[in-house]
């Protein structure tokens, strides 16, 4: 990754309640103007890792407790959550979070707490609505509502409203359909490549996640075991016959074959 990074997370440890330790020596790059993926299972580390990014770590009673995050050259893991979040950094956590007695329209307006001087809340309105047609019909509509798209639309749509220059996405494909995924990814992209959006993308659909962003980490229980372009990726035994779900003659593997999976040694040298 040729492009100076936004981002860089320098071989950091984590820890809940002073003593369990979550991430060991986690270190990432994301570029400016950049995507990046997040591979990896359940219970990896992959949401502990953005929640250290955002801040949203120390509200879990979790910390940081060697290495450094730093966002454009500033050191950040000792900051706030607020403070974080007015340097430019937005995190959509996973399970669409929703107000779920408020509007769509009143959701959106929630994340209008940090703009521009002499932006007003409805050019940031008609920007959301720009890139999210969708939700301008159902602006008026009880969130609590609307389909699963419409409320991950909606919380996409309430982080654009804070101007970030760094975008963590949590699982934006959860529990979606496959039109509703595509259409979304396909918003994600054009609000990166529009607005010149950095975006950390952590994402359990390993095919679609390689398809959006042009480099990827793979996770496993708390460390980084592989970097790569995702051309790379797709192409490496082991990712297709993990988070592929491929085996070389092309054939979907079973769920009791990716439980039983051992990562290749040669991870480990």
């Amino acid at each position: 990754m040729a492009t100076d990074p936004i981002l860089k997370i320098n071989n950091i440890e984590v820890k809940y309640h002073e003593v369990i330790l979550v991430l060991k020596g986690v270190s990432i790059e994301i570029p400016d103007g950049g995507i990046v993926a997040l591979l990896g299972a359940n219970g990896a580390g992959k949401s502990t890792t953005l929640k250290s990014i955002s801040g949203l770590l120390k509200h879990e009673d979790g910390a940081v407790t060697d290495g450094s995050i730093e966002f454009e050259g500033v050191r950040i893991d000792r900051k706030s959550a607020e403070e974080i979040s007015k340097m430019g950094i937005v995190q959509v956590i996973e399970g669409r979070r929703v107000f779920e007695h408020l509007t769509v329209e009143e959701n959106i307006k929630v994340g209008a707490h940090r703009r521009e001087k002499g932006v007003s809340v409805k050019d940031k309105l008609d920007k959301v609505y720009h890139y999210f047609p969708r939700l301008k019909e159902k602006r008026n509509e009880v969130a609590g509502f609307v389909s699963g798209g419409e409320q991950q639309m909606t919380v996409v749509g309430r982080a654009l409203m804070t101007n970030p220059k760094l975008m963590l996405l949590d699982e934006p494909s959860m529990g979606l359909a496959p039109m509703l995924i595509h259409e979304i990814f396909n918003i994600i992209t054009q609000l990166h490549r529009e607005e010149n959006i950095s975006i950390l993308l952590v994402e359990q659909n390993a095919k679609l996640a390689l398809n959006v962003a042009p480099h990827a980490y793979v996770m496993e229980t708390g460390r980084i075991v592989m970097d790569d372009s995702s051309e790379t990726l797709r192409e490496n035994p082991d990712i297709k016959d993990f988070y592929l779900g491929m085996t070389d003659k092309g054939g979907r593997k079973s769920f009791r074959d990716v439980k039983h999976y051992k990562r290749r040694k040669r991870w480990l040298s």
